[in-house]
């Protein structure tokens, strides 16, 4: 169960940015499930209950935005053939069967029922204007009005069934948004609103299930110069502060230093860091496990293994969508 709650007069938040260097890293990550990738199109079919027709158009939203290389992972329609006529996925490979052109690779359905209460949440302290002199308030006092917090449910459930009968993906799931207010206040939260939020949460996590995304990130590179030879320690310093204006560079710096200090983790991180950022994951990867083999468990070595793996899984949904 998801759960989020909104505070009526709201809070600051205040964030510190910090400086750092870092190394760009960019590539296209694997959606969470395999088997929707060989459904190249949608039709959103019938969604019942309350929140249904929310659920739906928040879902046809998010898929949309789904855009791999400039082209939309799905075609998308609202219109939802009968499947009578039918044909099946050869292999699981999602090739057609013959004779069969035209109309949608899979249909996806759903139910959206909403429940919702109000309760009783305490009260809420203000100072007000009592008495006024010549346009001045002359007299204050404090005053204190009942508080209620509307609490909306949204159970979600969809199904995406593909034209031979195949279910290619099922998601529910129970989320709860809540929103205090008080009586001195001129609205109260709404019901639709408040679903409609909902309800473009679960369409969000139901588009990184069903399709790739590409993210562009940068990286934090390691700095200590633990490993790394004492005449190499001015070298490899500077090599770290020219991530900040020139990443080639840096890289290039990197690299030199590496046959005099092959037992330098942040210097063996900080090479496979330029070689997933060019694009090679074989490299890449190959000094994330020399790092884990350095130093068992280093967290940015196993966060960078699990780039590459969801990156290559993103190769892999790409020849399904395609049909190899």
């Amino acid at each position: 169960m998801r759960l989020a709650w909104t505070i009526g007069l709201g809070a600051a938040l205040c964030s510190v940015a910090v400086q750092a260097e870092t190394l760009p890293v960019a590539g296209v990550y694997a959606a969470g499930t395999d088997a929707p990738s060989r459904a190249r199109s949608i039709a959103i079919g019938d969604f019942s209950g309350r929140g249904g027709e929310r659920l739906a158009f928040a879902i046809d939203s998010a898929l949309r935005g789904a855009v791999i290389d400039g082209e939309p992972w799905f075609a998308l329609t609202f219109t939802a053939p009968a499947f009578g006529d039918s044909y099946t996925y050869d292999g699981g490979t999602g090739s057609r069967a013959p004779g069969r052109d035209g109309g949608p690779d899979a249909v996806m359905r759903g139910i959206a029922e909403v429940t919702w209460r109000d309760v009783d949440s305490g009260t809420k302290e203000v100072e007000e204007c009592v008495a006024r002199a010549n346009g001045q308030c002359t007299e204050r006092k404090k005053v204190t009005y009942p508080c209620r917090a509307r609490e909306v449910t949204l159970r979600p459930e969809v199904r995406l069934v593909a034209r031979g009968g195949e279910l290619l993906y099922a998601k529910g799931d129970t989320r709860v948004l809540g929103s205090r207010f008080c009586k001195d206040e001129e609205r109260t939260p709404a019901v639709d609103s408040m679903v409609e939020e909902l309800a473009r949460g679960f369409a969000g996590d139901v588009r990184h299930d069903l399709a790739p995304e590409f993210r562009a990130e940068d990286i934090r590179v390691l700095e200590t110069r633990e490993g790394v030879a004492k005449p190499d320690h001015n070298a490899f310093k500077a090599a770290i502060r020219l991530t900040k204006s020139d990443v080639a560079g840096a890289c290039r710096a990197f690299s030199a230093l590496e046959a005099a200090n092959p037992s330098a983790v942040s210097l063996v991180f900080n090479i496979g860091l330029c070689r997933e950022g060019e694009g090679d994951l074989a490299s890449a990867e190959a000094h994330y496990r020399e790092v884990l083999a350095l130093k068992p468990g280093k967290i940015e070595a196993v966060q960078g293994l699990e780039r590459i793996v969801s990156r290559r899984r993103a190769e892999t949904q790409r020849d399904l969508r395609a049909g190899r």
